[in-house]
């Protein structure tokens, strides 16, 4: 098991409760990447940035297959929907985790590089390599959990209507962005 420090302590340690508990989506929420620093990632290492609209794809697509494949009522309905939900959900946190510990690794290869260039070890050209490879592939992994967090939160949202039998409609961001602001300004 790997011992993670927290930043700027000496005497604290990270125990990743996240590892352990059960996956659900508001886990995921905690753990996802943020899109900002995704889309950072993706144009300095000039890779193929995000598809921006995947949660709206995959909320259509799971609303399509909710309507043509999911019973409409009985005692079927309910385990159907949590079939549909949970291996998402599953594969959007591994895919997180994944980075996660890719961008770790990514963080001490670069340590290592570091403290042997201030060295002055000539052997250097093979921990550059190993480093830039460490790192390319966390950021490859980080923009795989961003798809899989955002295919997540496509099927949770049609998923979620369809348990609460609310007809499937697009999502609007601008509706749901006034929504939030008038929430915010109502709690105070």
């Amino acid at each position: 098991m790997r011992v993670e420090v927290l930043p700027g302590m000496t005497n604290v340690l990270w125990f990743p409760v996240e590892r352990r508990a059960r996956p659900a989506l508001a886990l995921l929420r905690d753990i996802a990447p943020d899109v900002r620093e995704v889309l950072n990632l993706a144009e300095a290492f000039g890779l193929e940035a995000p598809v921006p609209d995947l949660r709206e794809r995959t909320d259509a697509a799971t609303a399509e297959h909710i309507l043509n494949q999911v019973p409409t009522s009985g005692a079927q309905r309910g385990p159907a929907l949590r079939d549909l939900e949970a291996p998402v959900i599953e594969r959007a946190l591994a895919a997180c985790r994944a980075a996660h510990d890719a961008s770790v690794d990514a963080a001490e290869a670069q340590q290592v590089l570091l403290r042997a260039r201030t060295a002055g070890h000539f052997w250097v050209e093979p921990l550059r390599e190993r480093a830039e490879q460490v790192t390319e592939l966390a950021a490859q992994l980080l923009l795989v959990a961003h798809a899989r967090a955002e295919e997540a939160e496509g099927v949770a949202r049609a998923v979620g209507l369809a348990r609460r039998r609310e007809a499937w409609t697009p999502r609007d961001v601008a509706a749901e962005m006034d929504e939030l602001i008038a929430a915010h300004r109502a709690a105070g």
